[in-house]
């Protein structure tokens, strides 16, 4: 690698150097922003302060261990391929230095109209600079870096464009309407005078495809910052009067001034943890087996970027584990940053807490964290992180502060703080050929990024993340993934991918033991610890299967089974659930078991609780936090509660219940919600008598099965969910062990790999004897699923032959981006609609819709109350709808209530309400059970 003796790159304007320093070279007439401005700004000026921008997020803000990379890659030192990327970054905006963008205003005088039709300037940008750099004597060879380092720039809109070769060669620029004569010799001076000022080395070696495209994501980056319109106002009064080389350095020195405060007032700043032992970081409790075993061994096993992957039970301090990781990876591959995904937007808000008071101890300075999903925009962020501090007991005055800073709360930008914590789609969409997705993967590239509930991801998902995961690792981005119950051949998957293979085969396969660990590098074997499960927290786990009933009318009848389990409950008291499979069926129970809590003595009724996706956002916050409080570690516990819900419950949600009634559903899944049996030893001894688990006592668990136990009569609505043969493989394995019962955790893997054999061939597999087309229409979906990702994803870096080949297709906007198989969700509205047709939120007396300010817009406390009202349902419920669906003017016109589908709840004189129609479906808001689709079964 080169040192500070790299060449260095520089103009050649001619002449005496003193002279050369007062001649006019650029024009200050060729503008480059001007809305809002007042006066039009100077091409040469916006291009400067983006240099000055991308040279205070490499020192402040890229990553250490990625700029080490790309320094490598280019052959050069880091400081040396610092004034290079500062000087790419400059060169963005040069194809405004064309007849066609010089147009939008005025044509100055002496410059040509073009004779050619102008591409856009982004496109004009990677046009020129594919000849410009070569000429600076940059690689060549079959993959010349300028044609690769003018793609990157051309990128800077979010989009890598696809050019025909013959296009890019010098002789043909005249002929695609950039302009020649004045146009040219300004382009050429402008590239000389940066070349000049920033003094950028040349490269001795090319980029590797990926990591141009993180060069990108920088690039797109310094550009947002350096054009904020409140940032060029105060630089308007510095601009010279004339284009001399001298003016153009001191402008650039007032930019460089100004440019770090820039980049820390958006929060982008690198982020800095205290080093210390798992008991410093986590001082409340004493380590436990996992977190000791990883404490012990996993800081001299890390000599590089790697794929950890950690497999316990629930509540068995996964997410503990998972910060001290991260931190142990992250300074290891000089990656500090942390982005933390996780299956849903109701479990990423609850870590958001957890993860501000581990910053507020291990933090150093200002430290930003930004909280990223769909609605979290909704979330009082700010409040969040000092309730969550508070509570950590940590004093306000410390150095150490966690911050949202306001800049990140725009589109895109969250991923940028130094710790995010968000849904996995937010991880997911830098695969997907959208726009922008450049700046989440240089986003990623400076973070260890943590995954958790990995066997949670369905075919499509999985087959995302393996992609994400093999451009992790050619990035060298350490990775931590969490499971309760991670199947063999989706780990050897998982690691195959991060490590580049062709096949999981081509290294030895990681063995995940359970509990355990297992480290992976690139080029090196795995390294795997398993733990020995401490005698007095291994649990038996009794599991009954009941055929559920049919009632009279057809329905599923759990009623007649809850009755009898949830007798004991009533009489001594406990604290149970019920996971009905959908959302209707949940609704049904809640009807029923009301109607049997009528039926107890006053004195001995639980308090029955409905949670599920179709509340208002308001509502389901309430209850979660209800259940959450009374049911979490250190919460006043209810005397009698059941809580009714579907699958919203069975992931990272802090809950300890006594008792647990589920339907059938793919084993994996059937013991990661018994994880929430007993999850915490310290309300052992406050457990009833039918529930205890003091003196080892196992806790139970009922399964709701098929009819009569014929697994031919498996209900529709669970197959629809979930494939028929993981349900008759579910059941089959229950019954294996109905009588001794499941121990956890020895037995948990057996079970989850049988339970998920991978490609096992159906007409061997025991489990489903006289069920083998079940496993082939399973194995049909997968496919479809696999298929579907295949052709929507961008390629794995090893397949990437171009960056166009990353902005493929329409590049859907990200809210329509596919992150998941058929989840077309939508955002209803329900609103009472009174006899004057004037809308009403919350009921038929509540607020009207708020009434827009003059420019029609609202403000956004005022959106955030009309959001909260809404519901996500599946985009097929509302298939059909009309213009009717959406709101009236001037509302539709604001985002994001433009998007809403309206559910016009009809209130008449006497105040009854009226289901909204929509097509052959109708829905009714009710205030106990939520959104109801009237009639459904």
């Amino acid at each position: 690698m080169s040192t500070e003796g790299d060449d260095v790159v520089t103009g050649d304007a001619g002449g005496d150097a003193a002279e050369i320093e007062h001649r006019v070279l650029v024009d200050l007439r060729l503008w480059g922003k001007e809305r809002d401005l007042g006066r039009r700004y100077p091409a040469i000026f916006h291009l400067v302060d983006t240099a000055a921008v991308a040279a205070a997020l490499w020192d402040d803000m890229v990553a250490p261990g990625l700029r080490e990379d790309i320094a490598a890659e280019l052959g050069l030192s880091v400081a040396a391929a610092g004034r290079t990327v500062q000087f790419w970054a400059a060169l963005h905006d040069i194809g405004k230095l064309t007849p066609h963008f010089q147009c939008q205003l005025e044509l100055p005088a002496g410059y040509p109209t073009p004779g050619h039709e102008t591409p856009a300037h982004d496109r004009a940008a990677h046009l020129w600079l594919a000849s410009a750099l070569a000429e600076y004597g940059y690689p060549g060879g079959r993959r010349p870096l300028a044609r690769l380092i003018a793609e990157v720039l051309g990128a800077h809109h979010g989009r890598f464009h696809r050019i025909d070769p013959g296009d890019l060669l010098p002789a043909k620029l005249p002929f695609l309407g950039l302009g020649t004569g004045p146009w040219e010799e300004q382009r050429r001076a402008t590239s000389e005078v940066l070349a000049e000022i920033l003094r950028p080395a040349v490269p001795t070696a090319s980029l590797s495809r990926s990591s141009a495209m993180v060069v990108a994501g920088l690039v797109i980056l310094a550009d947002w910052l350096a054009s904020q319109t409140r940032y060029i106002k105060t630089r308007l009064d510095a601009v010279p009067v004339a284009g001399t080389l001298a003016a153009v350095r001191a402008f650039h020195a007032g930019s460089a001034s100004a440019a770090p405060g820039l980049v820390a007032a958006a929060g982008l700043t690198r982020l800095r943890l205290r080093p210390g032992s798992f008991a410093e970081e986590f001082p409340d409790f004493w380590p436990n087996a996992l977190q000791a075993s990883l404490a012990e061994h996993l800081p001299s096993a890390v000599t590089g970027p790697g794929l950890l992957m950690i497999a316990a039970p629930t509540g068995f301090g996964k997410t503990e584990a998972a910060l001290f990781s991260a931190r142990v990876l992250g300074a290891a591959a000089g990656r500090p940053g942390i982005y933390v995904a996780l299956p849903t937007t109701a479990t990423a808000d609850q870590m958001f807490a957890r993860v501000a008071r581990y910053l507020s101890r291990r933090g150093v300075g200002d430290v930003s964290q930004a909280l990223l999903h769909g609605m979290a925009w909704l979330s009082p962020v700010d409040e969040m992180i000092a309730k969550a501090v508070s509570a950590d007991g940590v004093s306000g005055d410390r150095e150490t502060r966690a911050r949202f800073p306001e800049w990140m709360r725009g589109r895109k930008r969250g991923l940028l703080a130094g710790v995010g914590i968000g849904t996995i789609d937010q991880a997911l969409l830098a695969v997907l050929p959208t726009r922008h997705n450049a700046l989440r993967m240089f986003a990623l590239a400076g973070k260890t990024v943590v995954i958790d509930e990995v066997h949670a991801f369905g075919p499509y998902m999985r087959s995302l993340l393996v992609t994400l995961l093999s451009w992790l690792g050619e990035l060298r981005i350490p990775v931590v993934l969490l499971s309760a119950t991670l199947p063999a051949h989706v780990a050897a998957e998982l690691a195959a991918a991060y490590r580049g293979s062709a096949a999981p085969g081509e290294l030895t396969d990681p063995v995940v033991s359970y509990p355990g660990w297992t480290y992976v590098q690139r080029d090196t074997p795995p390294i795997s610890h398993a733990v020995s499960f401490p005698a007095e927290q291994r649990r038996t786990l009794l599991v009954e299967r009941r055929p559920i009933a049919v009632g009279d009318d057809g329905e599923l009848d759990r009623i007649s089974v809850l009755t009898r389990e949830f007798g004991d409950l009533a009489a001594e008291g406990g604290c149970a659930a019920v996971i009905c499979t959908t959302v209707a069926q949940a609704q049904q129970t809640y009807d029923g078991l009301l109607s049997w809590r009528a039926t107890v003595p006053a004195s001995q009724r639980p308090d029955v609780v409905l949670l599920h996706s179709r509340f208002p956002v308001w509502q389901r916050e309430a209850i979660t936090t209800r259940v959450t409080t009374g049911l979490g570690r250190d919460g006043v516990r209810p005397d009698r509660l059941i809580l009714v819900s579907t699958q919203v419950i069975e992931q990272s949600l802090d809950l300890d219940l006594d008792f647990l009634v589920s339907d059938l559903a793919p084993v994996e899944l059937l013991l990661q919600r018994a994880g929430r049996l007993h999850r915490h030893p310290s309300r052992d001894a406050g457990r009833p008598p039918w529930a205890s688990a003091v003196g080892g006592e196992p806790r139970r668990m009922v399964v709701l099965t098929a009819p009569e136990g014929d697994l031919t009569r498996i209900p529709g609505a669970w197959s629809y969910i979930y494939p028929a043969a993981a349900l008759i493989r579910a059941d089959r394995l229950l019954a294996e062990r109905e009588a001794s019962g499941i121990v956890v955790p020895d037995d948990v893997q057996e079970l989850v790999d049988r339970g998920n054999p991978g490609d096992f061939p159906a007409h061997q597999d025991p489990l489903l004897v006289g069920f083998e087309k079940a496993e082939t229409e399973r194995s049909a979906d997968v496919m479809v699923e696999q298929q579907f990702a295949h052709n929507r994803q961008i390629p794995q870096p090893r397949r990437l032959t171009r960056l166009a080949d990353l902005s493929v297709g329409d590049m859907p906007p990200e809210d329509h981006a596919a992150t998941r198989f058929n989840a077309d969700s939508v955002r209803v509205l329900p609103c009472y609609e009174d006899v004057d047709r004037e809308l009403r939120l919350g009921g038929p007396n509540g607020e009207t819709l708020p009434t827009p300010d003059s420019q029609g817009q609202l403000a956004r406390a005022e959106l955030i109350a009309v959001m909260r009202h809404t519901i996500p349902v599946s985009g097929h419920l509302v298939a059909g709808r009309g213009d009717d669906h959406a709101l009236p003017p001037p509302w539709r016109d604001i985002w994001p209530l433009g998007d809403l589908v309206l559910l016009r709840q009809p209130v008449d004189e006497t105040g009854r309400i009226s289901p909204a129609r929509i097509g052959e479906r109708t829905f009714l808001l009710d205030a106990e059970r939520g959104l109801v689709e009237v009639g459904e079964g």
